[in-house]
């Protein structure tokens, strides 16, 4: 039953990543002639690195720590894996971000689009967050959605880099969590 379902999560990644890339461009034209203050302030605010560390890495370290320090250093490990994977497929790709390049410290040396590396990250940490955390797991989820809605409603990403990244750091959170638990399979 559980190798049916990550058929099926699989099938629909790859149907949604198709879906959204051949209406990029669409979406990205609707969101700069849409734009509300409201989501301006708050994409604005939850779109930052810093934000997002505290939130889905800095606190819950400090909290699975205290329970359990492996499951902190795996926490840590399904986030870096997602950051180097990430930064190694837009080397791969080198797909332009619909807005002009911008400059940032750091940001600059990877400045293309394609995955959201936000995405990945956000998403590589919630099989672990839900799980562990799970009184919380309305909050991670929507925080995460929040996250990767963000980047491409502030023009960083098109859809389908967004739509890449939950689905590919989803599949790291998963395997993180999986050896965690010290099982040796998918199932």
């Amino acid at each position: 039953m559980r190798k049916t379902s990550d058929a099926i999560i699989l099938i629909l990644g790859i149907a949604l990543l198709i879906i959204s890339y051949n209406f990029d461009t669409q979406i990205n034209d609707f969101f700069t002639t849409a734009k509300l203050p409201f989501f301006d302030l708050i994409f604005s605010s939850i779109t930052n690195f810093g934000i997002v560390f505290i939130v889905m890495i800095a606190i819950p370290s400090i909290i699975f720590y205290k329970k359990d320090m492996k499951l902190a250093y795996f926490l840590w490990a399904a986030f870096l894996a997602s950051i180097a994977l990430a930064v190694a497929i837009k080397f791969l790709f080198l797909r332009q971000r619909p807005v002009d390049p911008f400059t940032f410290p750091f940001t600059s040396i990877v400045n293309y689009s394609f995955p959201s590396m936000h995405a990945m990250a956000v998403f590589s940490l919630l099989p672990i967050l839900t799980k562990y955390l799970s009184k919380q797991k309305p909050f991670w989820i929507v925080f995460g959605l929040f996250v990767v809605s963000s980047r491409v409603y502030l023009g960083f990403h098109y859809l389908s880099d967004a739509v890449f990244g939950m689905f590919a750091g989803h599949y790291i959170g998963v395997l993180a969590l999986k050896l965690y638990e010290g099982k040796k399979s998918w199932r």
